[in-house]
């Protein structure tokens, strides 16, 4: 299984929100800048974020982003789940509909249901607030980086 590129910049870019030391607004630049994602890309992420109740978005000269609700109640589950849809193992699971000419006497079905249950449940156990960002992390790695040794 791989991770989606567009899910880890949707946990990027949370985390950086779930650092935020107040409930204030923040500017997508602000966070593609601070956790190096793409920013055309993010703005298409946070809107499937605003439509799954993730995040709040706030339009206008003083608008911006923040999390819907608190960090430890957004599970790593509900953040893929919103932007890359139902998390399913093999394709018969999606709806069953697979064009799969075995399906009714399948024995490998019941072993893919197992391991994408126990998938789900640690994809639910870990929350946003495990991966909090310091605010300006990005900034404090590039300056040691940057430093001389």
């Amino acid at each position: 299984m791989h991770i989606s590129r567009k899910a880890d910049y949707a946990v990027r870019a949370l985390a950086y929100l779930a650092g935020r030391p107040d409930d204030s607004l923040v500017l997508i630049s602000e966070i593609a800048a601070a956790m190096a994602v793409p920013q055309a890309f993010l703005s298409k992420i946070m809107r499937e974020l605003v439509d799954a109740d993730v995040v709040l978005s706030q339009p206008g000269r003083r608008g911006g982003y923040r999390l819907s609700r608190a960090a430890n109640l957004i599970t790593f589950r509900q953040i893929m789940e919103a932007v890359d849809g139902p998390i399913h193992m093999v394709s018969c699971q999606d709806d069953g509909n697979d064009g799969c000419t075995v399906a009714g006497n399948c024995t490998q079905v019941p072993i893919w249901d197992r391991i994408q249950l126990r998938m789900l449940d640690i994809f639910d156990e870990y929350t946003l607030d495990q991966v909090r960002s310091p605010h300006g992390l990005v900034e404090q790695v590039l300056v040691q980086v940057g430093s001389p040794s």
